[in-house]
């Protein structure tokens, strides 16, 4: 066992890394004092307390922000509606175009278009198009379009007051991940949902995430129900 032990970490180079490293420190010296246990926070910021988020930013791999960074991760976001947003930004999601490059032949399972794509399923379908105009047709207005391309630049936009900046990105995320759901339900054999029902849905789940969110007397957010209902009902 000590052999096999050895002999892996001589193929280990990073364990040949650390050990060259740790080689390198100067033993310790009794005469000044007992040893200390410090964590690093920063370039040469060495503190006696334990940061998740310091330790996070020291191990990641750090990129440049992207232009769509707000529109999926966000306070309010949920992170599983954020993270199908992320796939479906980052165009990963087994949609048929892909499925194809597989040999598997998938048409759009919402309006049996043959080509279904990313952009198709959201929103140029016609069933999910009429879900998101029901969702978010009165908070969007004239904003509101079946292009992918114009709805991402549009939600990133400043122009529009705040807590309609959230409740938009918000609506986004969960009509997103409830269309998706729904593709991929009537594709292994579930019963389908009409689109009046699914909007239903997503606007009772979007009423349980504000729920759950709670901001003080005075916030820019207090009112965000208040608002959702304004533009739903």
């Amino acid at each position: 066992m000590t052999n096999m032990f050895k002999e892996a970490k001589r193929r280990n180079r990073v364990f040949q890394e650390l050990l060259l490293r740790i080689c390198d420190q100067r033993p310790p010296v009794y005469d000044s004092g007992p040893d200390i246990i410090l964590w690093k926070h920063a370039q040469d910021d060495y503190q006696k307390t334990f940061s998740t988020r310091a330790t996070w930013e020291q191990v990641r791999v750090k990129r440049e922000k992207v232009d769509w960074s707000d529109v999926v991760w966000f306070k309010q976001a949920v992170p599983q509606f954020s993270f199908i947003t992320w796939l479906a930004i980052k165009n990963r999601l087994s949609t048929g175009d892909h499925m194809r490059m597989w040999g598997v032949q998938q048409d759009c399972m919402l309006c049996g278009e043959k080509n279904e794509t990313r952009d198709h399923l959201f929103f140029a379908c016609p069933y999910s198009y009429m879900v998101w105009v029901t969702v978010t047709g009165a908070l969007l207005g004239t904003l509101i379009t079946p292009d992918w391309t114009d709805t991402m630049e549009r939600l990133q936009r400043d122009r529009v007051a705040t807590m309609d900046k959230v409740l938009a990105k918000m609506a986004f995320q969960t009509t997103i991940y409830h269309i998706w759901r729904e593709r991929n339900a009537r594709r292994h054999g579930k019963t389908w949902i009409q689109m009046a029902q699914l909007a239903h849905q997503i606007d009772k789940t979007m009423r349980n995430i504000i729920s759950s969110l709670i901001y003080r007397f005075g916030s820019r957010l207090e009112g965000l129900m208040r608002r959702w209902f304004e533009v739903t009902t």
